[in-house]
């Protein structure tokens, strides 16, 4: 099964994405147009928006606080927006789906000691067709990781 990766022929820096979404003709990016958790809930939403893209929202919560993340859907991207939430760096949280409160499942163990954990591009739970990011706040991998490179990485044992 393909993996459900809409490709733009624009591409945003980090300052755009974050203002007004301006972007630069004949580059292309990927960006995610679908993510579920792993009961099938949509974590596509307008709690944030990244340019013209709706952010990826999960629910993050550790031992003193709750609160919620908006991720920017472009693979790669470190745009985010905290709701709710007061980001420690270092701090490892676990991510859950908003609408069901579910923690989202581990895909593998990241260079930092934490996990990534996965989303999944269709309604169906399926790693073979999923996305990941780190649960430590500030790690390298604390952006959303391509399928493709979740596999790589595994398989010459960087994760």
């Amino acid at each position: 099964m393909a993996e459900r990766i809409e490709v733009r022929k624009e591409v945003f820096t980090h300052e755009e994405l974050a203002k007004d979404g301006t972007s630069k003709p004949n580059e292309t990016i990927s960006v995610v147009s679908e993510c579920y958790c792993s009961n099938g809930h949509s974590l596509i939403s307008d709690q944030a928006s990244f340019g013209d893209f709706k952010g990826i929202t999960v629910t993050l919560r550790n031992e003193s606080q709750r609160g919620q993340l908006s991720l920017s859907p472009v693979i790669g991207d470190l745009s985010r927006t905290f709701l709710n939430f007061v980001r420690t760096e270092g701090d490892i949280v676990e991510i859950c789906c908003p609408t069901c409160d579910e923690p989202l499942p581990y895909y593998d163990q990241c260079t930092c000691g934490a996990y990534l954990v996965a989303f999944f591009c269709a309604p169906k739970m399926d790693f073979a067709n999923a996305i990941g990011i780190c649960q430590r706040i500030g790690c390298l991998h604390s952006k959303i990781i391509s399928n493709y490179n979740l596999r790589k990485y595994s398989r010459l044992g960087y994760y």
